[in-house]
């Protein structure tokens, strides 16, 4: 690539990678420093309001075709929703947060599977020393069985429901121990 070569956007390509792939689509911008070229085609899932980006290292192209030159000015940018992207990072930082909580500390790697398994289906689990304390109705207590299932009552709804979530990890980790190799 000569020292003045650049790609307008909305110009379309087609680039042969060092890998054997082709790849064509659209200019979606380009950094002649970096040499990185990023190209856009309408999504593989259909959806018609979604893109499938792909970003090239110039570096690893063998080789590229300008297959339509684009001469009409780029579009202006679409205008930033700064609030919902405030929103979202706040609510991954809560994410984040919720799942250092799920971490128990001094907890054997059964009551860790378990916990992690429970977190699947139910959101309202925390830690309370080495036992797993479920929606505060129902405690599990280590070895974390089903027998170390305990609630206030033992016909409650949200202790059946909890073993039942106990069960299934248990039969996953058992067949998951019979068909690995030994």
């Amino acid at each position: 690539m000569a020292e003045g070569d650049y790609f307008s956007i909305g110009s379309i390509v087609s680039c042969n990678t060092l890998h054997g792939h082709k790849v064509q689509g659209e200019v979606m911008a380009f950094d002649h420093g970096s040499k990185m070229l990023i190209l856009k085609n309408p999504a593989a899932s259909g959806k018609g309001n979604a893109h499938d980006v792909k970003i090239l290292n110039l570096n690893m192209v063998s080789d590229v075709n300008v297959v339509k030159e684009c001469t009409e000015p780029p579009p202006a940018l679409t205008s930033i929703n700064l609030a919902k992207i405030s929103a979202r990072a706040r609510q991954n930082i809560e994410e984040k947060k919720r799942q250092v909580d799920y971490i128990g500390i001094g907890v054997s790697t059964e009551g860790q599977q378990l916990f992690n398994a429970i977190t699947k289906t139910i959101t309202d689990v925390h830690w309370d020393g080495k036992n797993i304390v479920v929606m505060n109705k129902v405690t599990i207590r280590p070895p974390y069985g089903l027998e170390d299932c305990r609630g206030r009552d033992a016909n409650h709804q949200a202790i059946q429901h909890v073993k039942k979530i106990i069960e299934k990890h248990l039969r996953d980790l058992e067949q998951e121990t019979r068909s690995s190799p030994a």
